[in-house]
């Protein structure tokens, strides 16, 4: 069944893209990218299959109906979200060369690079790189979340850079906000992910190994495919009362736990996709008016003088983590004053209105 999300009454004159694919509907880059939409007066229309309650060969007959059942509407604009790889040859039977495909990240890049889940000789690797070239070679235009990520794409896989647009990821604003709070008593340092290699969540245990006699508290929120060995890794250097530990969590949950903390963390990983890179997390920490610590890279240099919203640290180095935390620690007026750059930032720039009016425009639909 087309589903569709008006948060403003509908009239002929409105508007309209539809979503399609196999997206997950809580990612918060597809309800920022939906949310956007809205408040530019847009209806936001789906055709959205379930993966986890169709499987196999039936996931892909379902899309085809409900496309076809669709294409009966008039639309816009026809969006793939991520992760739309597979679902884009199909938005192409549907619906022409008109798909705009959120490409966001290389399925090559982070299955066989990153999280190495198999070698680049193998079929599954030869698999994904054929739906990153091909998932982009079938859409008019192609979403990125930076230049940088642009830039890869196009040597990579041998893709032209008008293609591309880049769209921000920016945050959640409904969930994350500044929050009149008292700040905890003890130094808070708090981190939250998917424990995958690029985040590099290794040298945030580094740091807090170096920091074990300072007044610091350290919390990092998750679950993933390091979890194990990371958890194993505090245990061997005794900081389970140093580094508080939670499994993944509502992400209102994740909001409260930033409020109660003065610093969070960005990215630390070495990898050239870590380093081109701005992650979920630093955006959600801007648009909450914290004090961030991240890696410096070709990603974050994207933003408009990162040196006023960040205290950056070279990859992959926990010494500098460390060194980083002091400074904010004993610097009180420096920490706020990040945390005050980077919401103003975020509401000048990377609220889903203005993400998606950007967007419009690139596409001549303002």
């Amino acid at each position: 069944m087309i589903q569709t999300q008006n948060l403003r009454p509908a009239s002929n004159g409105m508007k309209r893209v539809l979503f399609f694919g196999f997206y997950d509907r809580k990612y918060s880059r597809t309800k920022i990218l939906k949310n956007g939409f809205t408040r530019n007066g847009w209806v936001v229309e789906e055709c959205h299959v379930d993966t986890r309650q169709n499987r196999g060969a039936m996931k892909y007959l379902k899309l085809l109906m409900l496309g076809l059942s669709a294409r009966k509407r008039s639309y816009d604009l026809v969006l793939v979200p991520f992760p739309g790889h597979a679902a884009v040859p199909i938005a192409r039977l549907v619906f022409g060369r008109r798909i705009i495909f959120d490409a966001f990240l290389s399925l090559y890049e982070s299955n066989v690079l990153d999280r190495k889940h198999y070698s680049a000789n193998s079929w599954q690797a030869k698999r994904d790189r054929l739906l990153d070239t091909w998932g982009c070679k079938l859409a008019r235009r192609v979403l990125m979340d930076t230049e940088s990520n642009i830039g890869y794409f196009v040597r990579e896989f041998g893709l032209p850079r008008e293609k591309f647009i880049r769209v921000f990821v920016g945050a959640d604003d409904e969930v994350f906000f500044p929050v009149d709070t008292p700040e905890p008593e003890k130094f808070t340092v708090h981190f939250h992910g998917t424990f995958i290699p690029v985040q590099g969540i290794q040298y945030i245990i580094e740091a807090a190994n170096i920091l074990r006699n300072e007044d610091i508290h350290f919390r990092i929120i998750g679950h993933g495919q390091e979890s194990e060995r990371l958890d194993a890794e505090i245990k061997r250097l005794g900081l389970e009362n140093r580094i508080e530990r939670s499994s993944k969590v509502p992400i209102e949950k994740v909001a409260e736990y930033m409020a109660n903390s003065h610093v969070v963390l960005g990215l630390f990983g070495p990898i050239d996709r870590a380093l081109r890179a701005i992650p979920n997390k630093v955006y959600e920490a801007m648009a909450m008016g914290k004090a961030i610590i991240t890696e410096d890279g070709s990603g974050i240099r994207e933003l408009a003088s990162p040196e006023t919203m960040f205290k950056l640290v070279p990859p992959a180095e926990g010494k500098a983590i460390a060194a980083a935390i002091l400074e904010l620690k004993g610097d009180e007026v420096r920490r706020h004053s990040l945390g005050k750059a980077a919401r103003e930032y975020f509401e000048s720039e990377l609220m889903p209105e203005k993400i998606i009016k950007e967007l419009l425009v690139s596409l001549g639909k303002a």
